[in-house]
Formats: C-alpha cells, structure tokens, sequence
C-alpha cells in the first residue's frame, strides 16, 4: 500500500503535464509580412506571448493554419525564422495531434512554463485561401483556390479587377495591376472552381468576398485568370501650377513619398503622364524644383522604355542605390490632356497609327493624302524629334473606333495637328480615306537581349518602326560605353562579338560603327550607313555594362555556399548584416533552388576573393527579384560591423 500510495502523485504530475487546456486562446501571426505567415503569437490572460519551438513541428503548424483559417501548413519554423518576439512566452513543448479546432487545445507543458529565450520563438507558413502560382514573385501568377484539400484554378470568365485587387490585399502586394486572361501563367492541373467570384473591392480577404455557385462550368484549363500585383498603390504630382506638373509621389503599400531624382529620366516621366492621363513627358525636374515633400524619399529606380501603361511595369531596380534627401524629389512637368495626341500599335512612344481625342473617345484620324509636313507637324507635337516617315498603315493594323479628322493638310510649320486645315468626320471626301500613322527619329531606341539581365546582352536597335541587330565589325568598349550610358547602365565591361549572346533575325541596322565614347546615341557615331553591311547574324554584336548583375551560390551544386553577386565586371561578397527570411527566400527562387533556405553565419574560413559589395540588404515579400531589394550603397569594403 505504501508503495502504491508513493505512485500516486508522480502519475498524477504525469498526467496534469499531458492534459490539454481547455478553452480558445487566440492566435495571431506576426513579421510574416502577410495575414497567413509568421511568428506564432498566443493571448493569454490579456497578453500577446510566443511559443517556444522545442518539439514545434508540422502538426503544430497545422493547428495554427487551421484556427487562423488559412488553408493547409507549409511550414514550421524554429530559431525566430520571422524574428525574435517579446514578452512572455506562453507555450513550450506543443503536442498536437493535428486533429484539434485551436492551438490552445494542444497538449503543452503549461501556461508560461518553459527553459526557452525568444530566439527559440517558432513561426508558421500556411497555404492560405488563395495563392499565385507560376509567376516570379510570391505577387503574381496564375489564382488558385483553396477548396478542402484541393487547389483549384479560377476561370477567368468568373473574375475581375475587384476579386484580384482583394486577392492582392491579402496577400500584402498591393494593388492589381493587371487581370490577363487566357492562362497567362501557364495552365494549371486538377479541377477548376465552380463557383464565380462577387467582390465588392474592399474586403480584406477573398473569403469575405459573396460567391455564387454556377452550375454549368465549361471553363477550361486555357481559360485560368492571373493576377500581377504591383507594391505601388498611388501616384500623383503636387505643387505643380497645374494638374499634369509637379513633384513626383508615390504611395507604397499604404505609405506616400517622394522619389529620387538620381536616375528618373524621361523615358520613365512618358510612362508617369500617360498613367495620370496628362499626355506625354515635356521635361523632367530634379533638385526638389517642386519644393521638399515629406515622408520617405523612395530609392527606387525605374527602368521604363515609355511604351509602358503603367509604372508599374517598368523594371525596377533599389540594390545598392545611395540615401536621398528631399533635397533630390523628382518632378515632372507633362503636356496635358489638351496635347494628347498619341500614337498607338508602334514599338514605342514615338512611332504608330495616330489617334487624337474627341468629345472624351480617342478617335482615328483618316487621311487619303498623309504626308511628310502632315507627319513632321505630328512629331514636334509630341516632341519625338524629326519625322522619318508619313504611312497609311495595313488593313490587320488599322483603328476601329470613331474618326476624329477625315483630311489633315498641314504647311509642315504649325506647332498643333489641329491648327492644320482639317475636315471633320462628317465632311464629305472625293477619295478613300485610311488611316495615317507616323514614324518619329524620336522612336529609335536601344536594348540589349538574350542575356541574363537588361544590363548585357545582343544590341538591337529600333529604327524606322523595326528592330534590328548591329554588325561587329570595328565593335569595340567605346561603342559600347554608348550602348550603356544609353540604357542607364554605367560603362562598358565588354563588347562582346561573334554573336556571344545568340545570332539575331531579320535587320542589320549598323555596321562599322565608330564611337569615340561621348555620343549621346548609338545612331550618332561614325557608321556606314543604316542597313548598309556585309555581315550575318553569327556576327552579331553585345555589351556587358557595368550595372550588370548576377548572383550565385559558390559551391558547385549551386544551391548553397557563399552569396556571391556580379556587379561592375567583379564577383563579390555579400554581407549578412539585416539579411531577412525574405531576403534568403527571394535568393534561393531566384537561383531556382526552392522556396527557402537558411542564413548560415558561421561559412568556412578562408580568404575571401574580390571585394565584399553589398551590406543591409533587406528584401520584403513584395520584391520581385533580388535587385529590388533595398541595402546600404556599393561598396567593395568589409562588412560594417563583421
């Protein structure tokens, strides 16, 4: 008796340590930078605490996904993958079956009762309701939906601007950009979801959102809507004499600054007026013309060619840049709606089929007589330099809206279209009217493709509304130093021959072409003429321009070792100072190594070659690529503090 009398508290103690506490507890999520990932915080007795992660496990996960209602655990993380938390730290040794409603039903080793520090804090990834599959960022891709224990894809006859702009909300990307159709993002498998979606647009969550079933689906695969979502929510000019001038503000995720003069050119400006529906880009302002704004001056540089609809579509670089004042705001100062003219279907801002703006409906212009003074009246208009070329563009290419103009006589010295003797759409006409476009030098432009990055690659040049490549013959740096002060992309590294980046198709434009390294342009240089050569594609010319950037992992599988990043002709270093979860996801779907990974401090010893670039690189869930992410400016020294 005695014996068993000595058992009975320690089977008792055994047993109070098991027992599931009653009652639901909640839960929030936090520094996941979305509602359905994070750290694992709990509220008890009127306080939010963390959960330690020893035995924190994939069943664990599942709970906290469940009780949140965000689908399915990707994973479970430990050692304060979001960060160390503060305060308490509620709950140590979870046991759950995976089965229990809400966390707090889990077995534990009780309230407060633990031998932990918050860099054992554990964090969750969950699948959530919806998720974008098959683009390059967590932000966009084709939509699936979370029904049971299946994903399914989204007709996108059953969805619209609304339902994506929630979805973009809720997975903290911004806004929607576009809403593409027709499997943009590649056809997805399994079945697709029968019901359509009915957002308003301002519901937090898409399974806010009213939803009716339909009955008779006929979508298929072809058919599953995408989504891109773009970080930036607003944009608007302030302090300007008009609407269409001013500072440049942006509104980020919420938050409105200003934007950094140093690389915003005109180009990027186009794109910023067409957006705002005030015409085209007549200059662009730095040095706080518009005075100093407030908030935080955004660092990020845009890379927009002007045929862009919106800024967000632009390539956009942050890596590296230098701090900015308000002292550098940009401004723009743009034409207004009176001067919005535009050409449309061409290859750039500057070229295309003309249509002109009547009683609020942009109309064509049709003309059976189109000529060059018609055309040079068009281009100083538009302030795209000298007219190249007055067309009647093709049957598949003409317009079919309303007609605003049905006959343009212009002198060729008039500064507006309409200031020409013209004739009203009702006006009776002798011949066949077509309609006219326009080819502008202003339309020439120049890229570099094929390579890994806008910064490299083979020449192509856009001329006379056609693009073509450029003859190695005489290619050397200071052609090439051209090609990369042109596209904002530093100096040359290279001039590369002999089609290193691939054997073009169609036009040679240029051939021995002689720059000194000055020119503002390409086509300014010594060359022998357009379309003259004697060349094929095998001899296609590149360039490798100092802004060019490429990342990799030093070891040979690819998929770890050192950070290692490409920039200005040199392999170096990154630091690990503020490196984020973020920031390791980003770079292990950048190298195509998976979803995630972990930050290993402690590499093995050893010299370390070349310069160390890069320091503070913090990238968010937003960023698309690693070369939007924020960090301290190039500099080839030692870590700040290592």
């Amino acid at each position: 008796m005695e014996a068993e009398g000595l058992l009975v508290p320690q089977v008792l103690w055994l047993l109070l340590w098991v027992q599931p506490c009653r009652g639901a507890a909640e839960v929030r999520l936090e520094a996941g930078g979305r509602r359905c990932a994070g750290r694992v915080e709990v509220k008890h007795e009127g306080q939010w605490g963390t959960v330690c992660d020893d035995d924190w496990d994939m069943k664990d996960a599942a709970v906290v996904c469940k009780q949140l209602g965000c689908g399915s655990a990707r994973q479970a993380s430990q050692e304060a993958y979001f960060g160390p938390g503060s305060g308490p730290i509620w709950l140590s040794r979870l046991a759950c079956q995976g089965t229990e409603t809400v966390l707090s039903e889990c077995s534990h080793a009780g309230w407060g009762e633990h031998s932990c520090i918050h860099a054992w804090d554990t964090g969750v990834i969950c699948s959530g309701f919806v998720q974008l599959v098959g683009g390059d960022s967590p932000c966009s891709g084709r939509v699936e939906i979370r029904d049971g224990d299946q994903w399914r894809t989204v007709c996108d006859s059953h969805f619209d601007l609304k339902a994506a702009n929630v979805i973009c909300r809720e997975l903290q990307c911004g806004t929607a950009l576009s809403v593409p159709g027709a499997a943009p993002f590649g056809e997805g498998v399994g079945p697709t979801w029968d019901k359509e979606l009915q957002c308003v647009g301002n519901e937090s969550f898409l399974p806010s959102c009213p939803r009716m079933s339909l009955s008779n689906q006929t979508c298929s695969h072809a058919n599953d809507a995408g989504v891109t979502c773009t970080q930036y929510t607003g944009f608007r000019l302030v302090n300007g004499s008009t609407a269409c001038s001013g500072r440049v503000e942006i509104q980020v995720l919420g938050t409105w600054g200003t934007l950094c003069d140093s690389r915003w050119d005109l180009p990027d400006a186009h794109v910023l007026c067409h957006q705002l529906n005030c015409g085209f880009a007549e200059s662009v302002r730095g040095g706080g013309h518009f005075g100093r704004g407030t908030g935080p001056v955004w660092r990020d540089t845009f890379h927009c060619d002007g045929t862009e609809s919106h800024l967000g579509q632009c390539p956009v670089t942050a890596l590296g840049a230098f701090p900015c004042s308000h002292d550098n705001d940009a401004g723009v100062v743009c034409s207004g709606p009176s001067g919005s003219l535009r050409l449309m279907d061409g290859g750039s801002r500057c070229d295309g089929r003309v249509e002109m703006p009547l009683h609020g409906t942009w109309s064509r212009v049709l003309d059976d007589q189109w000529d060059m003074n018609d055309a040079s009246v068009m281009c100083q208009q538009l302030q795209c330099g000298e007219a190249e070329q007055a067309y009647n563009p093709p049957k598949p290419e003409r317009g079919r809206g309303p007609v605003g103009l049905r006959r343009v006589q212009c002198a060729g010295k008039e500064t507006r279209l309409t200031l020409c003797n013209t004739s009203l759409p009702e006006a009776a006409l002798a011949g066949i009217a077509e309609d006219v476009g326009v080819v502008c030098s202003g339309s020439r432009r120049v890229r570099l493709v094929n390579g890994t990055g806008r910064c490299a690659g083979r020449v192509k040049i856009y001329y006379q509304g056609t693009w073509g490549t450029v003859c190695d013959d005489s290619w050397d740096l200071s052609d090439a130093t051209v090609v990369c002060r042109q596209l904002g992309c530093g100096v040359a590294v290279q001039a590369t021959g002999s089609a290193r980046y691939g054997g073009g198709s169609g036009q040679i434009w240029l051939d021995d072409v002689k720059c000194s390294g000055g020119e503002a342009a390409l086509w300014v240089c010594p060359h022998g003429g357009w379309g003259q050569h004697n060349c094929r594609h095998k001899e296609d010319a590149g360039v490798v321009c100092s802004e060019f950037m490429a990342l990799r992992l030093e070891n040979s599988d690819g998929c770890s070792g050192r950070l290692q990043v490409f920039y200005n002709g040199t392999w170096g270093s990154v630091c690990s100072n503020s490196m984020t979860p973020d920031t390791v996801s980003l770079v292990c779907k950048q190298l195509g190594c998976g979803d995630g990974g972990s930050i290993e401090i402690n590499v093995p010893s050893g010299r370390v070659s070349g310069p160390t670039w890069l320091d503070h690189v913090e990238c968010g869930k937003t960023n698309s690529s690693f070369w939007q992410c924020p960090s301290a400016p190039w500099n080839p020294q030692s870590c700040d503090d290592q």
